[in-house]
């Protein structure tokens, strides 16, 4: 029996009904299809059909390509980790058949990383680490149809899940138009285009490929301000959207993998508040909103390393290396004190010499002028 279990992933917040409603505002209503082989929609109409898109099922190939400009020592080798979505090309294979049936599999040149549920069971495999986990969700665990794997990666693993961060971004900083046709995986989209009204971002364009038929998003690209190559692209390479048979959803542990039973694990809080991380930079502050909003923590313990004090489980080459890496980066100063700019296609951070630590998609004169408040 076909999976009735629907996708409803566009109930995003008010933001976006605001947009809808007046998106006249600032936004040109271009209209998508003429003269292709899909009927004409304003930036409105694929707003809504994105709200009111339902998935029952599908599978899929999900390939991730990624040119952020970052250093070297903050890029990974190819390995199939999960965190490894931030750099260079990934694939990666997708199972969905409702909202407690999901996998995802990272392939790797090494080997592949999976994330399985199953109702209330939640499995990860790595083949290269020859090591897995097992954990149960408590039985008031609320199925918002959200994929999982963002609650433990921290990162999307499809176009869709992408493009739902995005939206739910909108406001009317936003421009919001559309520019013709686009065929991905194999299939006719909408190109829906998505752009910052503020010069201080560092974020040129954000091109969501919104499928013809299903409304699904097969394609989130990010370009950075004045780009013309896409500085984050994940797009379905391939794509089905049919119900997968529950053998894609059953885990059985390989002989002689290393197993680790976790317990009872709530991560219902992936879409309100998070679970407390150990390590997690204390005193979070976010200033601002939308697409120039700007991450403020302090680290005392950096703060010590940088003054060349010992700092408990550091070695003192630690503090030797971080003070190399800031004095390789350029300089910035005000009446706040100074600090040390990172820079990338499109993230930008500031490291001032008390320890603070600010980080967005803005320039580094927006940087200077938050760490000034």
């Amino acid at each position: 029996m076909k999976n009735t279990a629907t996708l409803r992933r566009w109930a995003v917040p008010t933001a976006i009904g605001a947009v809808v409603i007046g998106v006249g505002v600032g936004a040109t209503l271009v209209q998508a299809g003429d003269g292709d082989s899909l009927p004409p929609k304003t930036a409105a109409q694929l707003l809504t059909d994105l709200q009111n898109a339902e998935i029952g099922g599908l599978s899929g190939t999900v390939v991730t390509t990624a040119s952020l400009g970052l250093p070297t020592g903050l890029t990974d080798g190819g390995g199939a980790e999960m965190s490894s979505l931030l750099s260079g090309s990934k694939t990666m294979r997708v199972w969905y058949g409702g909202p407690e049936k999901i996998r995802g599999a990272i392939l790797g040149t090494l080997g592949e990383s999976d994330f399985i549920r199953n109702g209330a069971d939640v499995w990860t495999w790595s083949s290269e680490e020859n090591k897995a986990t097992h954990a149960t969700l408590p039985a008031d665990y609320a199925d918002t149809a959200m994929w999982p794997p963002k609650a433990i990666a921290g990162e999307p693993i499809t176009p869709d899940e992408a493009a739902e961060s995005v939206l739910a971004a909108i406001n009317g900083t936003t421009e919001v138009t559309t520019d013709g046709t686009a065929e991905v995986a194999g299939r006719p989209a909408y190109e829906l285009v998505l752009k910052p009204k503020d010069a201080a971002s560092t974020i040129g364009e954000i091109r969501l490929a919104v499928d013809g038929e299903t409304s699904l998003p097969l394609r989130t690209q990010v370009f950075g301000a004045g780009q013309s190559e896409a500085a984050f692209e994940i797009a379905f390479a391939r794509v089905i959207f049919e119900t997968p048979p529950d053998e894609h959803f059953t885990f059985t542990p390989p002989q002689g993998v290393e197993m680790t039973e976790m317990g009872e694990q709530d991560w219902s809080s992936a879409e309100g508040e998070h679970p407390e991380v150990e390590g997690e930079p204390k005193g979070l502050e976010v200033i601002g909103e939308g697409w120039t909003a700007v991450a403020e923590f302090t680290s005392v313990e950096l703060a010590d390393l940088l003054a060349g004090k010992q700092v408990e489980g550091a070695s003192p080459q630690t503090g030797e290396g971080i003070n190399r890496l800031l004095e390789s980066l350029p300089s910035v100063s005000g009446p706040w004190g100074s600090g040390r700019v990172f820079s990338s296609t499109l993230v930008n951070a500031l490291i001032t010499d008390d320890g603070r630590i600010l980080v967005g998609a803005v320039t580094t004169d927006k940087l200077v002028e938050v760490a000034g408040r």
